[in-house]
């Protein structure tokens, strides 16, 4: 079974958790800030964390924070939690990524930040969209939501270096891990003060505990998505057990919250695997490329839809789209039966979930977000992947959507005829 997500852990990472000491935190933070070429790093417990803490930080009036519609929920958590109201704003037709028109057109006087996002990694261009924005509210606070493209450019400018900052994701199905964490990256000595303060005096340090819990994850997970575990693993997530519960807690799809220890300083072991997977970074993207051009090469196109990727992109999630939407869950379980794990990382409108129509959001106003939402496919591309195995992949997708076809067929020919009758 080929998983649909798999940490590059190391026995390397391994050691340096072992031996990580309480300045490991800030080595990070500067190893982070050097690689990104940024004048400032700021390592936090999640992602989420680092949007909430800088919106907090600034003390800004409530105002909106325009994202858009097809992205990971928790964005728009971190958005509310610090006080302001999300707006949303389509994606392009062909592309999971903003429409960049339509949000500098959301963007007014009660914007207080705006996030350009790079979704599954794919790059945009982000130097246009930054300086449209700029004309439009000078004050607004770009934050570039790289969680997903680490160092993609846009004709050899890094997307992480075009806004006021930039915001990382570490979790374990991302470019590269912490097990969680998450990071903001700026070159503004004002920004960054604001943040240093703010996490000084409303920051805590996780316990022992919750250190101990964090030694579990790192340990479980490496064992759980390596080798014959993965099966086992399969079986457990997709059942009504304690795993599957747990995983649909931490995707935080049904309530407005952020976790507990989002206020939590990062543990210097997970500090240490940072340190250790910043260094194979540009190796783990150089194999996620490869991977992708696999895929692109021997998926036959015959009920699937290969996305356009511009130059610069880094394939942190390869996405495909399929032509008949309805058909999708019979070809995540076809692509199963066959030994590999397809996934739906973003199969939601933001706007169009319970807790945000609750709110009053809807998502009609959306429909390029909701039909990337119905008809997109993950395959795996985590690094470790052989060229042989990216191969299967993209034949066990061709296979599963002509078994998905042909069982649809089926079931219409009898109705076809029952109508003529």
């Amino acid at each position: 079974m080929v998983p649909r997500i798999r940490p590059s852990y190391s026995v390397a990472d391994l050691r340096a958790a072992m031996r990580a000491t309480a300045d490991t935190v800030a080595a990070f933070e500067q190893d982070l800030a050097h690689h990104f070429g940024a004048a400032h790093a700021f390592v936090f417990p999640y992602g989420r964390s680092s949007l909430s803490a800088c919106l907090r930080a600034l003390d800004l009036p409530a105002g909106e924070v325009v994202q858009p519609a097809y992205n990971c929920v928790v964005v728009a958590h971190a958005a509310v939690g610090a006080g302001h109201r999300p707006v949303f704003v389509d994606v392009e037709a062909d592309s999971p990524n903003q429409d960049p028109n339509e949000m500098v057109d959301r963007v007014g006087e009660r914007t207080a930040a705006v996030l350009p996002t790079s979704t599954f990694g794919m790059s945009f261009d982000a130097p246009a969209l930054c300086s449209a924005i700029r004309r439009k509210n000078p004050r607004a606070l770009i934050l570039i939501d790289c969680c997903l493209c680490f160092t993609a450019r846009w004709q050899g400018r890094l997307l992480a270096g075009e806004g006021d900052a930039a915001l990382l994701a570490f979790g374990i199905g991302k470019p590269m891990t912490t097990l969680f964490g998450g990071a903001l990256l700026t070159s503004r000595d004002d920004l960054a003060a604001a943040v240093r303060r703010y996490r000084e005096a409303n920051f805590r340090r996780r316990s022992p505990l919750a250190v101990a819990k964090r030694w579990l994850y790192f340990l479980s997970s490496w064992a759980a998505l390596s080798g014959a575990a993965v099966r086992v693993t399969d079986v457990l997530e997709n059942a009504d057990t304690p795993l599957h519960r747990y995983l649909l807690t931490l995707r935080s799809r049904e309530t407005i919250r952020l976790p507990e220890d989002n206020e939590v300083f990062m543990a210097p072991m997970e500090a240490a695997i940072g340190r250790e997977q910043l260094r194979r970074l540009d190796g783990f993207l150089r194999q996620r490329r490869e991977i992708a051009s696999v895929y692109a090469q021997n998926i036959a196109g015959n009920g699937v839809r290969v996305l356009s990727w511009p130059e610069g992109s880094t394939y942190a999630i390869y996405a495909v789209r399929l032509t008949e939407p309805g058909l999708r869950p019979a070809v995540q379980a076809g692509m199963r039966q066959r030994g590999v794990q397809a996934d739906t990382n973003l199969s939601y409108v933001v706007p169009g979930l319970s807790c945000y129509r609750a709110l009053g959001y809807d998502d009609h106003p959306y429909p390029n977000s909701v039909a990337w939402a119905e008809s997109v496919l993950n395959l795996p591309n985590h690094p470790g992947i052989s060229p042989q195995q990216a191969l299967r992949i993209a034949r066990a997708l061709d296979e599963s959507v002509e078994q998905a076809w042909s069982a649809a067929r089926r079931l219409r020919e009898p109705r076809s005829r029952a109508a003529e009758r």
